[in-house]
Parts: structure tokens; sequence; C-alpha cells
């Protein structure tokens, strides 16, 4: 398995939503730190960061826990996001499943973390 933690961050960093929201399965959940409603369906999760990367967004890793078989992965820690120079700590836990094609996002879930 590639490190799809990896190439998520590098998508955020390109910039382009599209990018990001086609690493999710179609029937893909995104449960984001920036939105309060639930995500679910790849056009939902486009409009979502469509709307986050109007600003410029980084992430940084700060904890990674991971879990992989032949066909699922998990992985879950804390993370920065850097948005437009200010830095917002928040935690995260991706299900990544391996389709025919890729490995896709199937289930992510962030959130600001509690003080």
């Amino acid at each position: 398995m590639i490190d799809m933690l990896q190439t998520w961050i590098e998508k955020i960093r390109s910039n382009n939503a599209n990018e990001v929201s086609d690493l999710y399965h179609k029937d893909g959940l995104l449960l984001g730190t920036f939105s309060n409603i639930e995500r679910n369906g790849q056009k939902l999760i486009l409009d979502y960061f469509k709307n986050l990367l109007k600003s410029q967004v980084d992430v940084e890793i700060i904890t990674k826990h991971e879990y992989k078989t032949e066909a699922i992965a998990t992985a879950s820690g804390l993370y920065n996001f850097i948005l437009n120079g200010k830095k917002i700590e928040a935690r995260f836990s991706f299900v990544f499943l391996k389709t025919k094609k890729k490995w896709e996002i199937l289930s992510h879930h962030s959130s600001i973390l509690p003080k």
C-alpha cells in the first residue's frame, strides 16, 4: 500500500479540490474539521474541499497509528492544519479500502482537538 495519508497531504498542499476528492471512495464519508454536516459521497466531499481550499492549507502530522491488511487500512492520530498561517490542532482517523483499481478513503473523521 502506498502511504495514503501522505498522498492525501500532498493533494491538500496542491490546493486542488478535485484531486483531493478523487482519493475518496464513491460512497466515502467525510466528517470534516470545518463542517457541521456529514459529507457522504464524492459530490459533498468535493464541495467541502472546494470551500476549504479557497484558503492556503498545509497539514503536519504530529502522531500516526496505522493498521494494514490486504484489503483495508487505518491511520489515526493528531495533526495540525495550517490555515492561512494559523495553526489549528486536530485529530484524525482514516479508513482506506483497497478496490479493484486503487486504495480509496472510505471514511475520514477529523475534528478540532479539545483544550
